[in-house]
Parts: C-alpha cells; sequence; structure tokens
C-alpha cells in the first residue's frame, strides 16, 4: 500500500508552489537544485540490522518518482526533487519504508539516497523529455552508489533495487559496474521497467534471471491486465520473469484464491488475470497509466515473494 500512497498523493495534488528553489539555470526554463552533498547524513535514509554482526549483505535502494514539477518564486519551475525540503523527504518516506521492508527485512543494511530525481510530470511528457533529463538524475546514482562502496560497503555483498524511475536508474548502475563491484552483486530487481535485446547484447553484466536463485542476475518485470495497456515509456521490454513462480514461460502462478499471474512470451509481460482493472485505475494520471497497468501494485503486489527471494538469492550467494 506504501508505494501505491505515494502515487495517490501525487494524483491528489496536480502542482506544487513552494518559495524557493536552489541552484543555476540548466540551459532551460527549468532551475536545478544544488548537487547532493553524499557526506551529508541527511541526503540518505540509510537503516542497519540490530545486534553486534555484521549483515550478510547490504540492499541499495533507488526511488521511484515520487514528486511533481514545483514552482519557485520567481515562476520559474523545477523539475527535480531537492532533498533538503522537507515536503520532498515526506513524499520519499512511504516508498523507501516500504522497500526496506521488502528488501532489508531487518536483517539486511539498507541505503536508500535522495538523489534529484525527475518529476512525474517529466515522465507524461515522454521519452524524449526523459531521456533529455534523467541523466543529472543518474549522475546522483552513480556518484551515491560510489560514496556507498567507499565509504559504508566495507567489501560486504549488495543487492541492487529499484522501482519504475528507480529501476531504470538499476539498468544504467548494472551496465557500468566495476567487475570487482560487480562480482558482489547478488542480484538487481529492476521492478517496473524495461531491458532491450540491444542492450543485454552491449552490455554482458546484464543478464536476465531464469529462476528464483540464480545470483548476478537482473529481475525485470511489468505488469498488466493486457498487453494494451502496457505504459510506452516503461516497456516494451524484451525479458520478464514471474515474480511468483520464478519462471519465464507462460505457466500460470497462483498469487491468491483469485489471482493468476502468466509471462506473456510474445511481449514480455506479466498479465494478471483476477483484479478489477477499474478499482486500480487513477484518472489523473491516465497519460501514463491507462486502465489494466498495474505498474503503480508491482511491488505491492509481490511484495511476500520478493521478500522471500531477496533473502534467498543472499543465501545463495554466500553459500558460494
Amino acid at each position: 500500500m506504501a508505494a501505491a500512497a505515494v502515487l495517490l498523493a501525487l494524483a491528489a495534488a496536480s502542482s506544487l508552489t513552494v518559495s524557493s528553489c536552489r541552484g543555476n539555470s540548466g540551459g532551460t526554463d527549468t532551475f536545478i537544485p544544488a548537487v547532493p552533498d553524499w557526506s551529508d547524513a541527511a541526503a540518505w535514509y540509510i537503516s542497519q540490522p540490530s545486534g553486534d554482526n555484521a549483515p550478510a549483505a547490504d540492499i541499495f535502494y533507488i526511488l521511484p518518482t515520487c514528486i511533481w514539477d514545483w514552482t519557485a518564486a520567481d515562476g520559474q519551475t523545477c523539475r527535480y526533487s531537492d532533498y533538503t525540503r522537507t515536503d520532498h523527504i515526506e513524499a520519499f518516506l512511504p516508498s523507501v519504508e516500504l522497500a526496506e521492508d521488502i528488501f532489508a527485512q531487518g536483517q539486511y543494511g539498507f541505503y536508500c539516497p535522495y538523489y534529484r530525481q525527475i518529476s512525474l510530470n517529466v515522465w507524461m511528457d515522454g521519452e524524449a523529455a526523459v531521456e533529455e533529463l534523467f541523466p543529472l538524475s543518474m549522475e546522483d546514482v552513480s556518484a551515491a552508489f560510489d560514496y556507498y562502496l567507499d565509504n559504508y560497503n566495507q567489501g560486504r555483498p549488495f543487492v541492487l533495487a529499484g522501482f519504475s524511475q528507480g529501476g531504470k536508474a538499476v539498468v544504467e548502475l548494472v551496465k557500468h559496474l566495476p567487475a570487482p563491484a560487480y562480482e558482489r552483486m547478488v542480484a538487481a530487481y529492476a521492478i517496473g521497467y524495461r531491458i532491450s535485446d540491444e542492450e543485454l547484447a552491449q552490455y554482458p553484466q546484464l543478464r536476465p534471471a531464469v529462476d528464483s536463485t540464480g545470483t548476478g542476475t537482473v529481475i525485470c518485470y511489468n505488469s498488466v491486465a493486457t498487453p494494451d495497456a502496457a505504459c510506452a515509456v516503461l516497456s516494451p521490454s524484451d525479458i520478464c520473469i514471474n515474480p511468483v513462480n520464478w519462471t519465464i514461460d507462460a505457466v500460470p502462478a497462483s498469487l491468491n484464491d483469485s489471482v493468476t499471474v502468466t509471462v506473456d512470451t510474445d511481449h514480455h509481460l506479466l498479465i494478471v488475470d483476477g483484479l478489477d482493472p477499474e478499482q486500480y485505475w487513477m484518472p489523473s494520471l491516465a497519460p501514463m497509466f491507462s486502465k489494466g497497468n498495474y505498474h503503480l501494485q508491482e511491488l505491492t503486489l509481490y511484495q511476500d515473494h520478493l521478500r522471500r527471494n531477496t533473502a534467498l538469492r543472499i543465501r545463495n550467494f554466500s553459500d558460494k
């Protein structure tokens, strides 16, 4: 429910007016907040398991989109988040806490950087806008990950995880991981985003997961009622795994007594049968998510399966 709550809040507030926006003009009519200081504890959400023993692994989590465009006092627009703003941190927290519960489970270190994410408006503007503005967000994620490796990781295995915009960032991180870091990567959960055959060919470190146990692999899926409900800026993907039965074939898996989840091997989508699309549709987000698109539920629908799978892959990695 927490991930959906973030988007519900976004849907309820179609604009956000604030008093100021730090930074310089970025070559457009938008202001850009200052580069995050990764040595500042306020730039992170970090939690550690209780006890004296070091955790078996860490989770490095990358946030999904949690903010709208916001307006500076001089009338110019900010299209990036700013971790120094209390309202932005408040918008991040439901997603952070859900991910902490799913992936860290009270037994792994959890590190989530408050990078300058692009707004939901940018995604609604389409792929060209995303590709123009996301590189700055990715610079933050890469710098935060480097800081994490140098200052927090202490040589432990780690899981990369991200949802939506965070899933895109996970894919980009894996592409460019240095070999010593990739050797410690347990798995990468790039949820609610896409990976193409061209990327797989160009970046050998993008190894699609094919089962529940493999390590060093990427978990990727997008959930819909029917293929025509797929979101254009998040799909199509050329890989998909079913997070219920952890197969890549078209064998249906029972999520519960009334819902089944099946991989559409032609479109590389998860077909969720048994939910009422009307219940999950938000008209205010219709430019991105048509009726029958379950992107906002990508974590909550499968949270128990993701929780167990994260622990399983960490155990398998440790056993090696």
